[in-house]
């Protein structure tokens, strides 16, 4: 359904990290152009869609950042898509970029949430300029990485926790990660994540990371791509800068990207 990721920055030169979402539907939704928030002395911007009860990507002035995906399972030799469509799970992820001024303590929450109160597969990433969380949940089972250097890219399957859909019964999750991790493997600067959002290594269709529907295929759900977004969280002198890029209701490679540098115009020390 999605693609996400992250790299930092190189640390000898400067601090921070670049976080990226794919959005991929089945079904076309009208995304909306986002709007900052404010809640006391936090900034926010939520990245909204018609149907969700809350945010499917955002970023807050203390350079707090999350991108998420849905989990493909297998379940008795049958691929099972889990769709958090209309799910409180999106209050959570409000939460992390409303209330929270570190990945750390955004990760925590959502790792006690998974483990208390939400039960269904998810997939989510909460970065800020110095560290990436990167967490699979699934009935009550958590586990979470820490990184501080280099990338990580992740798709629609379960890699630490067991019961993912296996590559016979969904080609596409697992060759969009492969391709990914290609692509940022030579190359994770910014240019490099564009590169992955915009990149159609197998043309035309639900197995590129640029998702098209252009013919039915055994096995794969007709998903196509309908909005991008890239957020950079910078250290500087006395705070953090937060760029944004987007593209929504298109493609990258066919939608109009819209670039935002210092989208709060305010620095947090």
């Amino acid at each position: 359904m999605c693609t996400i990721g992250n790299a930092f920055l190189n640390r000898e030169i400067e601090r921070g990290n670049i976080t990226f979402k794919q959005c991929d539907l089945t079904w076309e939704v009208e995304f909306f152009i986002p709007e900052i928030k404010t809640n006391q002395d936090i900034k926010y911007l939520p990245f909204l869609r018609d149907g969700s009860s809350g945010p499917w990507a955002g970023a807050n002035n203390y350079g707090v950042c999350f991108v998420a995906a849905d989990s493909y399972l297998d379940k008795d030799g049958k691929m099972k898509t889990a769709h958090k469509e209309g799910s409180y799970v999106f209050d959570k992820y409000l939460e992390i970029i409303q209330i929270h001024r570190n990945a750390e303590e955004a990760a925590h929450m959502m790792k006690r949430f998974y483990k208390e109160e939400f039960t269904e597969p998810d997939i989510i990433m909460i970065t800020d300029a110095d560290n990436s969380f990167f967490i699979e949940a699934y009935n009550g089972k958590v586990q979470m990485i820490r990184r501080k250097t280099g990338f990580f890219a992740s798709a629609n399957h379960f890699r630490m926790i067991h019961g993912a859909v296996p590559y016979a019964q969904n080609h596409s999750t697992y060759l969009r990660l492969a391709r990914a991790e290609s692509i940022l493997e030579c190359d994770d600067s910014k240019q490099g994540i564009f590169d992955v959002l915009s990149d159609q290594y197998y043309g035309e269709t639900v197995w590129s990371v640029c998702r098209v529907v252009n013919e039915e295929l055994e096995h794969e759900e007709p998903y196509f791509t309908q909005a991008s977004v890239v957020f950079t969280s910078q250290k500087c002198t006395d705070g953090v800068v937060v760029d944004c890029s987007y593209v929504i209701n298109g493609n990258p490679r066919t939608g109009t990207w819209v670039h935002m540098e210092d989208v709060f115009s305010v620095e947090v020390k």
